[in-house]
């Protein structure tokens, strides 16, 4: 009880924080189709289309994760990339995905930087060394999650960013950045605090580990269904973010696991998750 009395305070402490959000948009498009099987003469899937959703995903659905918690939400975003893919309806089970051309729009770094910068750095070309070094420079409190994915894989590294406060990673994330293909996760999550004051490696099923003032910290996830795992990390760091400020290693990871945990629960970005609904969910599961 005493964990969730802390966890529900830190919550309550950001009520009027303001908080700028930096990446890229993502315009995930969602087809949901019926399989048909193979046809006669060729060795490739036949679907049927059934229906199309598109959601704007990204930095715009990470800021929106944070709405609910803080007093005000900005985004800086100066290109979008579309993200097509293909869904068996029957099983929400995706089939395969499209990138699509990046689009540049002529937004500028913002003259004022509030309180707290998150930086959800998708490694499709926004952050660059101009703009890690103004970040960098400017921010009075900066919280960095650096992605790998399919576009980028092996090229986009935490150790990219100096002097972090709080820093968010996933294992394949964090054994990428540190070159550590097969060792203890542990020595990563020791490498990574050279470069930001709190670190957090998110382990999926296996819940979470943390660094704080040479310290390592565990966390277990929280067991149930999963719809949808996209947006899960990001919803886990967009909460999280700007808290990170006040609250232990401890509390951000039982938010955030609870946080990653309700997104999950949701196919693509449908809907976001709630203060009210995770204040919910902690007393009911924690």
């Amino acid at each position: 009880m005493a964990d969730l009395e802390s966890a529900l305070s830190l919550i309550e402490s950001v009520a009027g924080a303001s908080v700028l959000f930096v990446g890229e948009t993502i315009r995930d498009v969602y087809t949901h189709v019926t399989p048909l099987g193979r046809p006669s003469k060729e060795v490739v899937l036949s679907v049927q289309a059934v229906r199309d959703e598109a959601f704007n995903g990204g930095i715009r659905a990470a800021a929106d994760c944070a709405r609910s918690f803080v007093g005000d939400v900005s985004v800086w975003s100066d290109r979008i990339l579309t993200k097509h893919r293909f869904v068996d309806t029957a099983h929400s089970r995706k089939l395969f995905q499209v990138y699509e051309e990046t689009e540049l729009t002529n937004d500028a770094a913002p003259i004022d930087l509030p309180e707290t910068v998150v930086v959800i750095d998708y490694g499709h070309g926004m952050m660059n060394e101009e703009h890690i070094s103004y970040i960098q420079g400017n921010a009075e409190f900066l919280a960095v999650n650096v992605q790998a994915n399919s576009g980028n894989f092996g090229y986009n590294l935490a150790t990219k960013y100096e002097d972090v406060n709080y820093l968010v990673v996933d294992e394949t994330e964090a054994r990428l950045a540190t070159l550590n293909q097969f060792g203890p996760i542990e020595a990563s999550l020791e490498e990574l605090s050279a470069y930001a004051e709190r670190v957090i490696i998110t382990l999926g099923r296996e819940g979470a580990i943390g660094w704080q003032g040479g310290r390592i910290v565990r966390k277990e996830a929280f067991v149930g269904p999963v719809i949808d795992t996209i947006g899960a990390g990001d919803a886990f760091f967009a909460v999280t973010a700007p808290m990170a400020r006040y609250g232990s290693i401890y509390d951000l990871m039982l938010i955030g696991n609870a946080a990653g945990k309700l997104k999950a629960q949701v196919l693509g970005h449908r809907g976001t998750i709630t203060k009210d609904a995770l204040i919910a969910y902690l007393k009911a599961n924690a």
